[in-house]
């Protein structure tokens, strides 16, 4: 017994430190979106509080707004099959104008077409942003198909003025 078994020692060292390193690590968490109240379908989804849960449970949800496909009740957590898309009130028709900056889908606006006649009532049903960063966002609108005509004519001459409803 000359030469101490170091070799082994240090593979048995080795082992039991992998070993503790696996025991008592944080398992990876994602953080998640849940509702918070109850949502009716087609209702654009803006309750939410996010909750901590392991990684890769549930896909991911990364397009917002959210827009309820179904009823959801409060504590539903979101994924892409109970998610949809802003549906248009029945028999609207929809243009693709420039829209304010952090207009969104599901946002309400009133649209002037020229200075003396009445606002004409609209719903955004999807929006992008430039892909330099440097154009105004562009987006797709629903109106009612009887001002569809006068809001194309604002849109196509730039005397189109958009506003946001709040809320």
């Amino acid at each position: 017994m000359k030469h101490p078994p170091v070799w082994r020692h240090l593979a048995a060292a080795a082992l039991v430190v992998f070993g503790l390193y696996g025991e008592f690590r944080q398992p990876p968490v994602s953080s998640h979106p849940y509702l918070s109240a109850d949502v009716e379908a087609g209702a654009v989804i803006d309750q939410l509080e996010w909750r901590e849960i392991p990684a890769g449970v549930l896909p991911s949800v990364t397009d917002l707004p959210l827009v309820a496909r179904i009823d959801l009740p409060a504590g539903t957590p979101l994924i892409p099959s109970v998610l949809g898309e802003v549906a248009p009130p029945e028999g609207w028709l929809s243009l693709v104008i420039e829209m304010p900056t952090l207009t969104a889908p599901g946002t309400r606006l009133m649209l002037l077409t020229d200075q003396t006649s009445d606002p004409v009532d609209a719903v955004v049903l999807a929006s992008a942003r430039d892909d330099i960063g440097y154009g105004a966002p562009t987006g797709i609108i629903a109106i009612a198909p009887d001002k569809a005509l006068t809001v194309a004519r604002a849109a196509a001459s730039g005397s189109l003025t958009v506003l946001m409803v709040p809320g």
